[in-house]
């Protein structure tokens, strides 16, 4: 394989409209005021359409699943990248693009798709949208393939991959920037939240609402509407102050709660087909060191037991947890509720960020029972009495900063595989009661299962908690093969059919699973996002394979 920092090979890809090696012209990076839309075609020529080349060489669905990336004769990127990548997109300057014939993967590790090429972001929203202009105008007029954004590729359903499409790399946009009297963080859509918080810890601030781990973009948490162990509040959606959008039309766009509105709660949630997200101001708080607390109770009684110690009036906790038992003996009968209160003399300090303790520990307790009943029978008990003896006062940025390799895969036969379903919280335990049977009768090695507290989303179109619940992320063991993607195809279905038979959802980020059925009962308003991307995109410029797959559900 070439060296993908030196000199372009012949056979690389060339971003229409860039020329091989030719410096990236200056951009003004002053942002248009609120509210305003912005006309962010280039003032120099349109440059020709470049040629349709002969349609690349994909793998079968059986290929990806029995060989993994192993395919011959490709240029094989995982879920975060190779050593090569990285070093490429973390570059002051990153190139235009990659060689062409990318094979790229999710996070599933069962997503091997062969694309167009790689483009990366500038460092800024106007250079990012100087850059991608002339390539979405190439894809306007047909004469290249639609585009979809990613960043860390932690999706497992490809939401940030398209077959024989465009790659918009969002990784370089990182820049981050505090408001400290609009309590607010300016973020570039490629910033990961590592990159936010040594940002927001230096300025006494955290995050208001974001993912349990901090590997992933703020771009893709906005895209997913994510949610965390935040006690009494919606999702992410519910943060955003201000949206900065490159839409279809090649116009900067600048989305608010007041301003655009309808387009806000299209993009949030949205998965990337409505633009791609540049910049967004985020609420923040002010950082607090927080005591923990942990109650083992019956998951029959823990929408009671979670209410007393979360919503009453005199409740001071401002973080939580679940997490139901995986042990053989007591298979999601049992739970731990894990709290955090506010130390109030340290709100608005400037507070060390540190690592979790124990992560080694963690990692080999978790490893060990990965195929074994006794290893998840041990990890629920000293889950139980060891944890509350180990654990201590922490800060809120400190809960906040876990990366996800702590408790990540190193088998390569088999892959992690998420799902998280959303029931009103007084029935919680009848959609639990359900889950068992279901899991049991379908053999599932599950591994883990965490419950959060989400309130009731008013702002994304495509929202998940349309009413207050709790969600359930589940973690299964998969192995790499079409019998077994068969099997988990058919579980996530019986579990998807639970979940809407108590009043219930799904979340989108995971496999494809869902039936076209369910995934109009699930989310009754896709048909108005699908007529509203007719309407803001009718060529079709933003896609990617989760779109393809239900665009016509």
């Amino acid at each position: 394989m070439s060296d993908l920092g030196a000199e372009r090979p012949e056979s690389a890809a060339v971003e229409p409209g860039v020329e091989p090696n030719q410096p990236e012209p200056a951009a003004d990076d002053a942002q248009p005021a609120h509210g305003e839309q912005h006309n962010a075609e280039p003032d120099h020529a349109e440059p020709d359409p470049e040629p349709r080349r002969r349609r690349a060489w994909l793998p079968s669905r059986r290929q990806v699943l029995t060989h993994g990336v192993a395919v011959a004769g490709a240029l094989v990127v995982g879920g975060i990248g190779g050593a090569k990548f990285e070093r490429l997109r973390q570059a002051a300057v990153p190139p235009p693009v990659l060689p062409s014939r990318v094979l790229l993967d999710d996070a599933s590790e069962l997503d091997a798709t062969v694309v167009r090429g790689i483009t990366f972001a500038g460092g800024s929203s106007a250079q990012t949208a100087q850059r991608m202009i002339p390539l979405l105008q190439s894809i306007s007029r047909g004469s290249e393939p639609s585009m979809v954004v990613s960043g860390a590729r932690h999706s497992m359903g490809g939401h940030s991959l398209l077959s024989g499409g465009w790659v918009m790399d969002a990784l370089p946009m990182k820049s981050v920037a505090v408001n400290a009297a609009a309590g607010t963080v300016r973020v570039g859509g490629g910033a990961t939240w590592n990159d936010v918080i040594q940002v927001v810890n230096a300025a006494g601030f955290a995050p208001k609402v974001m993912q349990s781990n901090y590997d992933f973009t703020v771009g893709g948490s906005l895209s997913v509407n994510c949610h965390g162990w935040h006690t009494n509040s919606p999702p992410i959606a519910s943060t955003v102050q201000r949206l900065l959008l490159l839409t279809a039309d090649r116009k900067i766009t600048t989305c608010s709660p007041e301003v655009n509105s309808r387009l806000l709660g299209l993009a949030l949630g949205g998965y990337g087909m409505f633009g791609i997200i540049l910049e967004a101001d985020l609420a923040v708080v002010p950082n607090v060191m927080l005591e923990p607390s942990f109650a083992v109770v019956s998951t029959e009684e823990y929408a009671a037991a979670f209410a007393e110690r979360v919503y009453t009036p005199e409740s001071r906790v401002e973080m939580a947890y679940g997490r139901l038992s995986v042990d053989p003996r007591s298979f999601l009968d049992e739970a731990i509720i894990g709290t955090y209160t506010p130390v109030e003399q340290t709100r608005g300090r400037v507070l060390p960020v540190k690592p979790e303790a124990h992560n080694n520990l963690r990692r080999a307790i978790f490893e060990n029972s990965v195929g074994s009943d006794t290893g998840k029978g041990l990890r629920w008990l000293l889950e139980k009495r060891l944890n509350p003896r180990l654990a201590g006062a922490v800060s809120r940025n400190s809960i906040l900063s876990a990366p996800v390799n702590v408790l990540s895969n190193t088998d390569p036969d088999t892959t992690y595989i998420l799902h998280e379903y959303f029931v009103p919280q007084a029935r919680l335990w009848e959609f639990v009661q359900s889950a068992r049977t279901i899991i049991r009768a379908g053999e599932a090695n599950l591994l883990n299962v965490t419950v959060r507290d989400v309130r009731q989303d008013h702002r994304s179109t495509l929202a998940y908690a349309r009413q207050d619940v709790f969600g359930l992320v589940m973690t299964f063991v998969q192995q790499k093969t079409a019998a077994a993607e068969t099997q988990m195809r058919d579980l996530t279905r019986h579990l998807i059919d639970a979940a809407l038979g108590c009043g219930g959802t799904f979340y989108l980020p995971y496999r494809p699973h869902a039936t076209l059925e369910q995934f109009r009962r699930a989310y009754p308003a896709w048909t108005t996002a699908m007529q509203a991307k007719a309407e803001y995109d009718p060529d079709g410029l933003f896609r990617n394979t989760f779109y393809d797959k239900y665009r016509a559900a």
